[in-house]
Formats: C-alpha cells, sequence, structure tokens
C-alpha cells in the first residue's frame, strides 16, 4: 500500500515538474521571439544584421533547457535521451525552417547557432575527458584482440563497401575514398551518453566504447593520409600538407594530453573543492590550446583522461566525478547542437544516394562487426548486436568533414562532398542511439571467461 502511494507519489512530482519545465521553455522560447520582434519592428534591425554575441546566452539556455527537457520525455516513450534532443535540435535550429520555406521561425538562427561553436567545442572536451576514464588499462589488456578484431574487420568491410557504392553512383576517386573514410568512423560521444544512461555500464558497453575511442584515432591518421594524398595528385587547388602535419595532429594530440595528465593528476589533491572549476578551466584550455597548436581536441581530451586515471586513479576520482556531474549539461549542448546542424536540405535533395551509401554503411558494419566479433572470441550475443554499437556518428565524423572543407576550400566537389556526408551522418545519428540502446540492454557479457 505504501509503496503505491509513494510510486503516485514520485509519478506526480515528476509530472509537477516537466510541467515546470515545460512552462520555463516557453516562457524563454517567448523571450527570444519577443527580443526579435522588437529589433525587427520597433528598432528595424534586420535579422541578418543581428550581433550572434547579444543573444548567445539566452540561445545556450533555450538549448539546454529545452534539450534537457526532450530527452526526459523521449525516456519516458523508452528512446534514448540524446534521440529527444537531437529532435530539439532539429525543431529549433535553422536548417528545417529553412527546407520548410519559413527562415524566420527558427528559434536559434544560423548567426546564433555559430555564436555556440565554443559551447560546441567546449561540450567536445567534456565528452573526451568523460570517455577516456571509462577505459581503465586493467579493463584494455585482456581485450585487445577483441578491440582489434571488432575494430579492423568494420574498419574494412565498410571503407571497401562504401567506396565500391560511391564508384557506382559515380564519385571520383579521391572524392570515394575521403567518403569511405569518413563513413567507417563511429560516435564516442554517443557511446559516453548511452553509457551514463545505465546505473552499472557492462563490459559490452565498454568494449563498445573501448573499441569506437581505438578505431577513430586510427581513422584521423587514416583520413589525414588521404587528403594529403588526394592534394598531392593535383586535380584540387588545395595545398598539399606535409607528413610532418599530418603526424603532428595526431601523435601531437596524443602527446600533449599525455603531457598535461601527469602534472594535473598531481595537482589536484592541492584545489580540495574547487575540482569544478579545475575541469571546465581543463576543459576550456584544451579548446584554447588544441586551436592554436592545430590538434584535434577529442584525441587530446580523450588521451588525457585515460592516462589520468591510469596514474591517479585515487586523486582524480573527485575530478572525473565533477566531469559526470556536468555531462547532462554538456550533452545537451553537443546533441541539440547536433541536431541543429544537421542538413535537412542536403538530405532532401540527394536522397537517393544518400540513402544508398547509408544502408551500404550500415550493412558492411553489420558484417565487419561480426566477424570481428567472432575472431575477437566474443559472446554468442555480442556477436548478434555488436554492429549496433558503432551505427551512431557525430563529434569525430562531423570534425573530419570540417576539416576536409578547410582543406579544399572553393572546391565545388568538397561542398558538394560535404553536404551527403552530412546528411548521411543525419540518418546515422538519429536511427543509432535507438539500435544501440537496445543492443546495451539484450548483451551483458561481451568475452566468455573474462572477468
Amino acid at each position: 500500500m505504501n509503496t503505491t502511494l509513494a510510486t503516485r507519489t514520485r509519478q506526480r512530482t515528476g509530472a509537477g515538474s516537466i510541467l515546470t519545465l515545460m512552462a520555463a521553455l516557453v516562457g524563454l522560447a517567448a523571450l527570444v521571439v519577443a527580443a526579435r520582434f522588437v529589433r525587427e519592428g520597433v528598432v528595424g534591425l534586420p535579422q541578418s544584421a543581428l550581433p550572434a554575441a547579444g543573444e548567445t546566452m539566452t540561445v545556450l539556455g533555450l538549448t539546454i533547457l529545452g534539450a534537457w527537457l526532450s530527452g526526459r520525455i523521449a525516456r519516458r516513450i523508452g528512446l534514448p535521451a540524446l534521440t529527444g534532443q537531437l529532435i530539439f535540435g532539429i525543431a529549433i535550429g535553422p536548417e528545417l525552417w529553412s527546407v520548410l520555406g519559413r527562415p524566420t521561425f527558427a528559434l536559434v538562427n544560423a548567426e546564433q547557432l555559430a555564436g555556440l561553436a565554443t559551447a560546441e567545442m567546449l561540450a567536445l572536451v567534456m565528452i573526451g575527458l568523460v570517455a577516456g576514464s571509462e577505459i581503465d588499462a586493467s579493463f584494455l589488456k585482456p581485450r585487445l584482440r577483441s578491440i582489434a578484431a571488432l575494430g579492423g574487420f568494420q574498419i574494412v568491410a565498410v571503407s571497401i563497401s562504401v567506396a565500391a557504392m560511391a564508384s557506382l553512383l559515380r564519385y571520383q576517386l579521391h572524392e570515394a575514398a575521403l567518403l569511405a573514410t569518413i563513413a567507417a568512423t563511429s560516435s564516442s560521444a554517443v557511446s559516453v551518453a548511452l553509457l551514463r544512461e545505465m546505473r552499472h555500464p557492462t563490459e559490452f558497453a565498454r568494449l563498445l566504447l573501448a573499441t569506437t575511442l581505438s578505431k577513430d584515432l586510427l581513422l584521423v591518421l587514416a583520413f589525414s593520409i588521404v587528403m594529403f594524398l588526394v592534394a598531392s595528385t593535383g586535380t584540387t587547388r588545395a595545398f598539399a600538407p606535409t607528413w610532418d602535419a599530418i603526424a603532428w595532429r595526431l601523435v601531437g594530440s596524443i602527446a600533449i594530453g599525455a603531457a598535461l595528465a601527469w602534472p594535473l593528476a598531481r595537482a589536484i589533491g592541492c584545489v580540495e573543492r574547487r575540482v569544478g572549476a579545475l575541469v571546465l578551466v581543463v576543459a576550456m584550455g584544451f579548446v584554447a590550446l588544441c586551436g592554436a597548436l592545430g590538434l584535434v581536441p577529442l584525441v587530446a581530451a580523450v588521451t588525457f583522461g585515460f592516462t589520468m586515471r591510469a596514474i591517479a586513479p585515487r586523486e582524480t576520482a573527485s575530478f572525473f566525478a565533477n566531469s559526470r556531474r556536468m555531462f547532462l549539461a554538456v550533452c545537451c549542448v553537443f546533441f541539440a547542437a547536433a541536431g541543429a546542424h544537421l542538413d535537412l536540405g542536403g538530405l532532401a535533395a540527394h536522397w537517393p544516394g544518400v540513402l544508398a551509401l547509408s544502408a551500404t554503411r550500415s550493412v558492411s558494419m553489420w558484417i565487419g562487426a561480426s566477424l570481428g566479433a567472432r575472431a575477437g572470441g566474443l559472446s554468442p550475443g555480442a556477436i548478434r548486436w555488436a554492429w549496433a554499437g558503432f551505427i551512431p556518428q557525430a563529434g569525430m565524423s562531423l570534425a573530419l568533414v570540417a576539416q576536409m572543407s578547410l582543406e579544399f576550400p572553393g572546391e565545388p566537389w568538397a561542398r558538394s562532398l560535404s553536404s551527403v556526408v552530412i546528411a548521411c551522418i543525419a540518418i546515422d545519428e538519429l536511427a543509432g542511439p535507438i539500435v544501440m540502446r537496445m543492443a546495451l540492454k539484450r548483451v551483458t557479457v561481451a568475452v566468455p571467461g573474462v572477468p
């Protein structure tokens, strides 16, 4: 009797808090709309001339609150929270309303979305810190064979299959090579987000995250080499990066992350109650340092988190505990912004090719992951569901697309290819978390005989 009463009380309390948050969300959205109306109708300042920085904090508050509420609603109906956050980002972003022919209806316009770039990069670094801390050396050592087989087989299967499909769709050789390399990446951000939803992450969930991180580190190097070869052929007007620059992007990112971990791991004991502030300072430092040195922030942050936990697990426990407490707001910003960035126009314009490439990636990911799981000695359940952990794309995939645009400026093929790739990512980003969550619920043991 008392249990039933307590359950009903919690339901009423939860419903009341959601209604309160919905009212706050509506009020915040109304504030954004009212400010826009006053500037356009009263002051006469056109929307295109509005400074993005003036409304960044309001837009950030709208993003965090709305994405959090959307995530709660998604979980109530049995979907991953990040799916609701992605859908919310699509609803408030400029892409959807541009496709519908009503760009002024977007609560967050293109200029304001650009103003969130620093917050997005900060969120990506925070995700890297948490991802690195989730994997420890004692977990990796007995599973290196499984990780190598699982990652290697799917890289080969996806790269060959997607490149072949791209050739059938009449893409040039260099376009097919770039497209195949990006298609082989997965999303460590989605893996971490779903891992944090679980109170007690399973061995299978941690194995998927470790494989994703290892695979994407290798693909960062592979993508840089492919871009170097494409630029060196003379078929583009791009400046070819040197081999030193390619090595620096990966090796330098790992070196910086590992080097900074040593002094900070020792200094955390002196911080006492200011660990939360230290987490933000470290994340902002990585954003600034990697931007200045041309490094990959996600790679540096993952290396930093992994090294910190490996060399001083007890001393750094409070640091990573504060990182995980901040993770909810981080996910809200990252996935809502990812939803707002989704190229729905590219999806609509190139939908036959996008669907063909996305389907090819999914099927080849299933084949490659299944073969890799079998070769790696995984359990029958893991062999059946391993593919689902690598379908989501975000973060690293989008970063590689952005890098391609920077390396080949003014190239029509690069702009067209970016639209197609981002449209493919949009499909995998929406469907991937759903199938991955299904896999995590169905598999508890990954490697038989390994504790």
